[in-house]
């Protein structure tokens, strides 16, 4: 026979084992953020530009730290044809680390997500190495049984932008 003290214990304990929807739902919506966030450096490093639309809300507006009138981007199809631009003839690989999500359980969550983008050299360049160093001010939206990004900021570290500039320029074919 059991000891009536371990069961009394045993039982107590039973209801913080339970099953809490709310923590499964703030879990599920951090993992599908996180998930959002590698698809776009997934698009922009594979040129697939039309992924983006699993990536931003149709009005989306991203701010990057450009002079104006190229500093904010408003709208999926100016921010794929943005990208395209920057992105299609280079060699890149955007790697997104330290992610917070904040406001998980709101409609519209927040999260800061480290980046460093890389741009390879090519032609006369490889070898050489284009790099910047900053983070992703995001607000999410839920469409479309996806969280896409309604806004997004990115924010630079010093120095800045790293390495040979060439790299941004045309490059050979």
């Amino acid at each position: 026979m059991k000891s009536p003290i371990v069961w009394t214990l045993l039982c107590a304990s039973i209801p913080a084992l339970a099953y809490d929807p709310r923590a499964a739902q703030t879990a599920t919506t951090n993992v599908e953020i996180r998930q959002t966030i590698s698809r776009y450096a997934l698009a922009n490093d594979e040129k697939n530009f039309d992924a983006l639309s699993e990536v931003f809300t149709p009005d989306a507006v991203v701010k990057f730290p450009l002079p104006p009138p190229n500093d904010i981007i408003r709208g999926l199809p100016a921010i794929k044809a943005a990208l395209k631009v920057q992105l299609a003839d280079h060699v890149t690989q955007h790697t997104m680390s330290t992610t917070v999500v904040d406001n998980v359980n709101s409609r519209s969550p927040n999260s800061t997500a480290y980046l460093v983008a890389n741009y390879l050299g090519q032609g006369n360049l490889t070898g050489q190495l284009l790099s910047f160093y900053g983070k992703y001010l995001d607000q999410w939206e839920y469409q479309g049984r996806l969280w896409k990004i309604k806004h997004r900021e990115l924010v630079l570290f010093p120095p800045g932008i790293i390495g040979n500039q060439a790299i941004l320029g045309p490059q050979p074919a």
